[in-house]
């Protein structure tokens, strides 16, 4: 292994390579330089090589930080940090600072503490404890302005719900896991997570939790709804990895929701027949567009497939929401009207092996995957069917990430005449394909059974 000297060398060489290119395409693009500063652009797409130099910089920033701490610091300070971050970002979200503060020009700690009755001098103790993590900004004495980090939560919705939901949900469930596993040491009781040791009522799980309070649902949902239309889940990836022999024929979309998939395949590949399938109340709000070869059909996947000749069934972000005798349970239900040489098709979240991605991107699918154990005990069992409510919201709970590994099993597991034969890992995707051919006998066995036969009838 390489000295960390020399790791370190590495690490910023990575970082003003990438970060020229990166600065670079944004003065192309007529933009500042990188800022956090109150005028900065909110969010800046960038195309995909330009992506790949940007996510390097983080990458490579996190892990220099990290290695120039040194192992006494980050573990002394690392946690102080968070709950100092999380503290004030409470603070900011429950007395509604973000709104507060204009979004030009600045106001003073006394008039904000006027608004929000709390002492000035404590006000500015609180808001000064997170300007070093870019959460407002003294532009002169004894006055606060937004940074860009700031002004967001005031734009943008969908920001101040993302934190509100931290606030209300995912830290304390966090701050609870080990009171939860001393109860519950099994994981396995989605009505003792550590969530619902934390704020539940006696609800049977934090669906059943959110079910009675809707507002906190309908916020919920909207996050969820808007994580779905991040470029890391976008239909372009399935279409690039859609196999080649799949481009003509019956398909069926199972949990289609819509038809958003659906309508994207099939403008991608016309030579495709689309029915999706999804509950009626979901189905109450497809819209049909002309010309497309997509049509609807109300189903419940745990029931058996009425569709008898596709050559193809897909399930997209659909399984990782059921724990593994559901898996099983769906998969079963396609038995019936599999034809020999059908295919099933699941795009949906691996997650990777340690180490091997990124150190953003692994720090996220960790913190996801964490999540589902305090927020549900990560195999929860959820009702066969959705409430009205959250159907229409499509919920998307993300309460189990396999790796590869644990997908074959449970795939293998619903029947051995599942044959997963590839996985495929788009550039870019937060979701992977994976192909499975149903093979109802195999190969040799057909000449087996008939030697086995003859030798019979000559006894």
């Amino acid at each position: 292994m390489a000295s960390n000297t020399t790791r370190s060398a590495h690490l910023v060489k990575i970082i003003t390579d990438n970060t020229t290119e990166v600065e670079a395409y944004r003065q192309e693009q007529g933009l500042p330089p990188l800022s956090l500063g109150p005028d900065a652009p909110l969010d800046v797409k960038y195309p995909p090589d330009v992506e790949k130099c940007r996510r390097a910089v983080i990458d490579a920033s996190l892990e220099l930080g990290d290695l120039a701490t040194g192992p006494f610091e980050l573990r002394l300070g690392h946690g102080w940090a968070v709950m100092t971050m999380f503290s004030v970002n409470q603070f900011i979200c429950n007395f509604d600072i973000a709104h507060r503060v204009p979004l030009t020009g600045d106001i003073s700690y006394d008039d904000l503490s006027k608004t929000v009755n709390v002492a000035a001098p404590v006000l500015r103790q609180v808001l000064r404890a997170g300007m070093p993590y870019h959460m407002f900004y003294e532009p002169r004495p004894g006055h606060v302005a937004h940074t860009a980090t700031t002004k967001i939560i005031a734009r943008e919705p969908l920001i101040a719900d993302w934190l509100g939901m931290n606030m209300d949900i995912i830290f304390p469930a966090g701050a609870g896991l080990t009171e939860a596993l001393k109860k519950e040491p099994t994981g396995s009781d989605p009505a003792k997570s550590s969530f619902m040791l934390a704020k539940g009522d006696g609800e049977s799980s934090m669906f059943m939790y959110l079910e009675k309070r809707p507002e906190q649902a309908r916020r919920f949902a909207r996050v969820m709804g808007a994580i779905q239309k991040d470029e890391g889940y976008g239909e372009r990836h399935l279409i690039d990895s859609w196999p080649n022999d799949l481009q003509t024929g019956k398909l069926v979309d199972l949990g289609g929701s819509t038809g958003a998939v659906a309508f994207a395949l099939a403008e991608e590949f016309p030579g495709l027949e689309i029915v999706v399938q999804d509950l009626p109340v979901v189905l109450e709000h497809a819209q049909v567009r002309e010309g497309k070869n997509v049509s609807f059909m109300p189903h419940d996947f745990f029931n058996e497939q009425p569709v008898k000749d596709a050559d193809v069934f897909m399930f997209r972000l659909v399984l990782h929401d059921w724990p593994d005798v559901h898996v099983q349970s769906i998969l079963r239900a396609l038995i019936p009207s599999l034809r020999a040489g059908a295919k099933v098709i699941i795009f949906d979240d691996i997650m990777p092996p340690a180490g091997t991605l990124g150190l953003s991107l692994e720090r996220h699918q960790r913190t996801v995957d964490f999540g589902m154990l305090t927020l549900h005990n990560s195999k929860v069992n959820l009702p066969r069917k959705a409430s009205k409510f959250f159907s229409i919201l499509t919920w998307e709970s993300y309460l189990q990430i396999r790796d590869v590994e644990e997908w074959k099993e449970v795939i293998t597991q619903s029947d051995r005449r599942f044959k997963v034969t590839d996985v495929r890992y788009p550039d870019n995707s937060r979701l992977s394909l994976i192909e499975i051919v149903w093979q109802p006998q195999r190969p040799g066995m057909h000449r087996a059974n008939g030697q086995k036969r003859l030798a019979h009838a000559t006894r």
